[in-house]
């Protein structure tokens, strides 16, 4: 059958994948501890060799972590389809392999002045190839907006507040039961709607943790039994993987659903470690399996319209006009109704899901950082916004 992602690209879908300090840092980390290690063994046989490496060391550790952003940025452009950019990510791997290999020799402690001192020669030649292949990213316009950029962090700061901006909405799940046989259709999957009308909430977790909390609205003009509860659904943003935005509904044969669309792939065990294991680079043409169905839930939520609720509300209207004019119970009703509309109204005003998706992007930069997104980088806003 053919892949989700197959599908996704087809309907010409923007998508967002969250990306994790590439390999790099875990090998230089390994090669600075082995020549830490090497150091204290050797600091009373030969000051002189082991102050040296102590320098080499400090210009090894510092020279890539100035070089880590520019190579994250140029991961996630590559991930994104950008093969111009491969050979620089080629590259990056190459270093990668010679600070391996650098670690490994250190357990033998045998001419590590030399050869830390060709290392760094190494990363003295990538240097200028890496920052030359940035610069071909940095000439282009930001592709997100600054303006919805605000929007998000004002959301979110609000958020830590216990002051959620409220997102009305329609939440619909991937049926993975009743796949389809494509011999009869051509549509491979079945969206069923989850939630006909729900409100979801952002839940800050201290220090830099979110969850989206999405909880049943009953008042939906369906029927209820009384002692009903709505369902609660909570979703750890470390868990989301993927984004998808689709203008229209249709697109994913959601029924009676034409407005825009956010699709989210979540991981069903959400990572413990989001920037090693449960951030991934994501492969040109990566294909999903059926199979992979059994490890993440796949949800699709388009903004809840009011239009129903509205002509159902004129309808009571016109047919309690002549009650109204009895008392002044009506009328206290009504004002009643009227001030829970506006209070509700002011939580959701200006929410789109152009926005939920703009603080998702922030939450994975703060839960996979582990800082605060008003404190990031404008290579990190970058790296996580686009």
């Amino acid at each position: 059958m053919s892949s989700l992602e197959e599908l996704f690209g087809k309907l010409a879908m923007t998508t967002v994948n969250t990306v994790s300090r590439i390999a790099i840092s875990q090998a230089t980390n390994m090669a600075i501890k082995g020549v830490t290690t090497y150091v204290t063994q050797q600091s009373s046989k030969n000051k002189q060799e082991s102050r040296e490496l102590t320098i080499l060391q400090r210009q090894l550790d510092l020279k890539i972590k100035n070089l880590k952003p520019t190579i994250d940025i140029i991961a996630h452009s590559v991930a994104d389809g950008n093969r111009d950019l491969e050979p620089a990510l080629e590259m990056c791997n190459d270093l990668t392999n010679e600070i391996d290999l650098f670690a490994q020799e250190t357990k033998t402690g045998e001419s590590l002045g030399p050869r830390l001192r060709e290392l760094l020669s190494r990363v003295d030649d990538a240097i200028p190839s890496l920052h030359l292949a940035l610069r071909s990213l940095t000439d282009t316009t930001v592709a997100y907006s600054p303006a919805m950029l605000l929007q998000a962090s004002h959301a979110l700061v609000q958020a830590k507040g216990k002051q959620s901006p409220v997102f009305p909405l329609r939440l619909y799940s991937l049926f993975a039961a009743n796949i389809r046989d494509t011999l009869t259709t051509n549509k491979t999957f079945t969206w069923k709607e989850e939630l006909f009308k729900c409100d979801l909430t952002l839940q800050h977790k201290p220090p830099y943790d979110l969850e989206l909390h999405i909880k049943e609205d009953l008042n939906d003009g369906r029927y209820h039994e009384d002692d009903e509860e709505g369902q609660t659904i909570r979703i750890d943003v470390k868990a989301v993987q993927k984004m998808y935005y689709t203008k229209s509904g249709t697109l994913l044969d959601i029924d009676d659903a034409k407005s825009p669309v956010l699709v989210f792939k979540v991981l069903k065990q959400a990572p413990a470690t989001p920037s090693d294991e449960g951030l991934q680079v994501k492969e040109a043409r990566p294909e999903i399996e059926r199979s992979e169905l059994q490890e993440a839930d796949w949800y699709a939520v388009a903004l809840w319209s009011e239009d129903e609720d509205e002509e159902e509300e004129e309808e009571e209207e016109e047919d309690s006009d002549g009650e109204r004019e009895e008392g002044s119970k009506g009328d206290k009703t009504t004002d009643t109704k009227d001030t829970a509309k506006k209070v509700k109204a002011q939580a959701t005003q200006n929410v789109n899901l152009l926005l939920l998706e703009s603080v998702v992007r922030l939450g994975l930069l703060e839960t996979s950082e582990q800082m605060d997104h008003l404190s990031a980088s404008d290579d990190l806003l970058n790296l996580y916004m686009d």
